[in-house]
């Protein structure tokens, strides 16, 4: 037990610096990306201006082509927002102080775990409270989602309603988002904001797309974005929008009644393996350490948990229906 103290010190002082760095780099994406964008939004702007001021008193010269500015050439997105658009931290709704208290606990439960019954034990302890972390964070992002797209037809009929008495999208866009309520109040706000510097409504509602991972904010875009450049009803557009999303929920909720009994067939044939294990190792824990410490037993206890994560994720493929 001596000599696995130094290796189990090891591996906890990693996995610490690797969960520290982790969440700060969630926490200064999420402090820092709309700073960006509206940093961005505002050199846009004023090189627009400039160029608008310039133009009628300067001819291009020859070998240039004309209306190239700064903010035209390519940019190379940064590392942080590839992190962040495939993450979608933004949407987890996760405070980072909260994200680094389940790191400490896990981390320490992992410890603690290795210091009793070994290395392996501690590696495999913290495996499993990694996929459950995992598990919880994509059932909440999915509630979510699903609380968004349940919200988002009431906010259209809101807009639809301010454009037919005379105002134009984007001021209808603004007064809707006052009185959303979570979640989709908190991300239309920053839609919101972000029109305050640029007017670019279809843009920001495809970052919106980006942030959560909803096809509906792109057709939205779309819409928005069609309706700036050549005009037309956008609120016909987006009455049949938000007809549409409600159809195609009412259509799911009919098929979630309908696959009721599959679902949870589902959910006890993967969870029975679990709470069994669990029950044998806290009212037998001599019986199962024996079997841990012996090496044929520990093989079985492996293989019995890749063929559980197996088996949950071929149930979970079959009970998901769309």
């Amino acid at each position: 037990m001596t000599s696995l103290a130094p290796a189990i010190l090891v591996l906890a002082a990693l996995a610490c610096i690797l969960l520290a760095l982790a969440l700060w780099l969630f926490a200064r994406a999420r402090s820092g990306d709309n700073r960006k964008a509206l940093h961005e939004n505002l050199q846009r702007n004023l090189d627009i201006q400039r160029e608008m001021q310039v133009a009628p008193l300067a001819m291009p010269l020859p070998g240039n082509a004309p209306g190239m500015t700064a903010s035209a050439r390519p940019k190379e997105s940064s590392v942080r927002q590839k992190l962040e658009d495939f993450l979608g931290y933004e949407a987890w709704g996760i405070a980072p102080r909260t994200l680094m208290l389940m790191a400490c606990i896990g981390v320490a439960l992992s410890v603690l775990t290795a210091f009793h019954g070994g290395l392996a034990m501690g590696a495999l302890v913290l495996l499993v409270l990694v996929l459950l972390a995992c598990f919880g964070i994509a059932m909440r992002l999915s509630r979510r989602r699903a609380k968004m797209l349940s919200q988002l037809p009431a906010f259209l009929d809101n807009v639809v309603r301010l454009i037919s008495i005379g105002n134009s999208p984007h001021a209808a866009f603004q007064f809707a988002c006052n009185n959303v309520p979570d979640p989709l109040g908190g991300a239309l706000q920053h839609v919101s904001a972000s029109l305050n510097i640029s007017p670019d409504l279809g843009q920001a509602m495809a970052q919106l797309e980006r942030t959560w991972g909803l096809p509906e904010f792109g057709l939205l875009a779309a819409v928005f974005r069609m309706s700036t450049r050549y005009g037309g009803r956008a609120d016909l557009v987006l009455e049949r929008v938000s007809a549409y999303i409600r159809d195609r929920q009412s259509a799911e909720r009919e098929l979630r009644a309908l696959s009721t009994e599959v679902r949870l067939s589902a959910w006890i044939l993967a969870l029975l393996p679990i709470v069994v294990g669990t029950m044998i190792i806290v009212l037998n824990e001599g019986y199962f350490m024996r079997m841990w410490n012996d090496p044929t037993g520990s093989k079985l206890i492996f293989v019995a948990g890749g063929l559980q994560v197996c088996g949950s994720f071929l149930l979970y493929r079959l009970a998901r229906l769309k």
